[in-house]
This record gives C-alpha cells, sequence and structure tokens, in this order.
C-alpha cells in the first residue's frame, strides 16, 4: 500500500479515524498520507460573503489540517518513512476525493462514522453512503470508537448468490498478505431462505474463488443482517468487516440509517467496502 487518504471534517470522530488510520499505516508500511478537508459549506450563520469567507475559511482549514498533521507525525514517530500531506479545498468532497485518487493513485480513503453534531452527523452519513456507492476505491469506514490493534481475524461479509469472477479476491488477498491475518466467510441467509437448494452450488463456486486463504466459512441466519454480522464479528475478535456494496442489496439494508447505527456507530469494528472488478 502507497497513499492512504484520509478525509476529515475535525470532529472527534474524524479526528480517531485520521489516528486509527495513521497506525494502520504505520503497520503496512505505507508511504503517503493525504490528510483531506473539503469546506465546501460555509458555517451556518455567517455574516461573511462567498467573496471574504473563501479565503477566511481556506485559511482556517489549512490551520486546522497542521494542528492534525502535527498530532499524526507524533503517533508515526521519529523513524517512519510515512509523509503527511495536507490538502484543502471548496470542493465537494467527492469531487474532491476523486481528484486526489486521480493524481496519488490511492490505494485507500478512510471516513470517521459520525461528524461533529446531530446536523452534520447526517450530512457524514449522507456522505459516506455517497463516498461508498460512487468511489472506485476502497473504503474504510472507521466507528466512532475504534481503537487500532493489530488484525488478526477479518470477516468477509458476503451472499453467495453474488459471488462471480468479479469478485475482488486479489484486494481480499492483499489485505490479508498486508495484515498476516486470517480469513472468515461469513454468510448470512434470512430465516425464510434456510432451505435454499442452491446453496451447495453456490459453496463451490466461493470455495472455487476463495479456497487459496484456506478460510473458515460460517453460516448463519437472521432478518437483520447488520446486527448478525457484528455480533458474528464481535463473537469471534475479529478486527475488520470487508464486504462488497452489491451483496445484500448493501444499500438498502446497511446504510438505512437504523441498521448503519447498529453496524457502524455502535460496533467497534471497522468496515472496509470492496468494489467488484470490472469487466
Amino acid at each position: 500500500m502507497k497513499t492512504i487518504i484520509i478525509t476529515t471534517d475535525f470532529s472527534e470522530s474524524a479526528l480517531n479515524a485520521a489516528r486509527y488510520a495513521t497506525k494502520l499505516a504505520k503497520s503496512v508500511e505505507a508511504n503517503h498520507i493525504i490528510l483531506y478537508h473539503a469546506y465546501d459549506n460555509l458555517p451556518i450563520g455567517t455574516d461573511l460573503p462567498m467573496t471574504d469567507a473563501a479565503p477566511s475559511l481556506e485559511k482556517q482549514s489549512l490551520s486546522n489540517l497542521e494542528a492534525v498533521q502535527q498530532e499524526l507525525i507524533q503517533i508515526l514517530g521519529g523513524n517512519s518513512s510515512v509523509s503527511i500531506h495536507v490538502v484543502t479545498n471548496h470542493f465537494p468532497l467527492l469531487h474532491g476525493i476523486e481528484g486526489l485518487l486521480e493524481k496519488w493513485d490511492a490505494d485507500l480513503v478512510v471516513v470517521g462514522a459520525t461528524g461533529r453534531s446531530n446536523l452534520e452527523q447526517a450530512l457524514i452519513g449522507s456522505n459516506t453512503a455517497n463516498l461508498a456507492s460512487s468511489l472506485k476505491r476502497p473504503l474504510l469506514i472507521v466507528p466512532n470508537h475504534a481503537g487500532y490493534e493489530p488484525i488478526r481475524k477479518i470477516v468477509f461479509a458476503c451472499d453467495l448468490k453474488e459471488i462471480s469472477p468479479a469478485t475482488p479476491v486479489a484486494e481480499i488477498a492483499q489485505w490479508l498478505e498486508r495484515l498476516r491475518a486470517k480469513l472468515l466467510v461469513l454468510n448470512v441467509i434470512p430465516e425464510a431462505k434456510q432451505a435454499n437448494p442452491d446453496t451447495t452450488t453456490e459453496q463451490y463456486k466461493i470455495n472455487a474463488l476463495l479456497e487459496v486463504f484456506q478460510p473458515e466459512y460460517h453460516y448463519t441466519t437472521g432478518d437483520d443482517i447488520a446486527e448478525e454480522i457484528e455480533t458474528f464479528a464481535e463473537y469471534h475478535n475479529a478486527g475488520l468487516i470487508v464486504t462488497i456494496p452489491k451483496s445484500y442489496g448493501f444499500f438498502e439494508r446497511l446504510f438505512h440509517r437504523r441498521v448503519s447505527k447498529q453496524l457502524i456507530k455502535k460496533s467497534s469494528i471497522p468496515l472496509l467496502l470492496l468494489k467488484e472488478k470490472e469487466e
């Protein structure tokens, strides 16, 4: 892994995500961290006209970024080869990140799960879902209370029916190698579909794709998929949950506000979203 982009709004959740990502960068021997803030929205109640506010916002943003940068440098320690670059602009968050991905050919984008206030939590939640559905690179969502520890187990939460040659097996392999972690494959079966005759065929497909990793396969039933995934990951002391947004009709279920609170806001386990390979 060469470059990690960390987005921040300077909330405690975002700062926690930055600390987590910095420790991860050190662990996987990344080369660069890009610390990014988009100030595309004026503060509520500002009396400054747009022409006057933009330079002021940029100056304040840079000052805040540099303060965070200094803290992250302390986390890396004096012998680290990881460099930290600060970037701020007025672009919408998705547009700004896409530009950085193109410029730096970054491997990962990191975002915190919540914002600075109830209003900002709603905005950040929307931004996170937007990033997850639109970005072409992996997105790591760090829960508010997640603290970095060496990751020994990774849960790959998938729907057997969605496994195909487009499944990003190579990226899963890279994460297993980087972290020296064991893979646990979890399939959550809705209560009404326990006796699915296609299950055996689907098992053969996933075995063919993942057998090189020698994973453990686990199956559970339940209609609240997010809760089942969280419970399983916590029980097995997993350090990371990996999934593909397409799986489980992810945005209908996982990013529903009620469910996201269960899996992201209440969980202490980061969520890594990978993209299917383009045909």
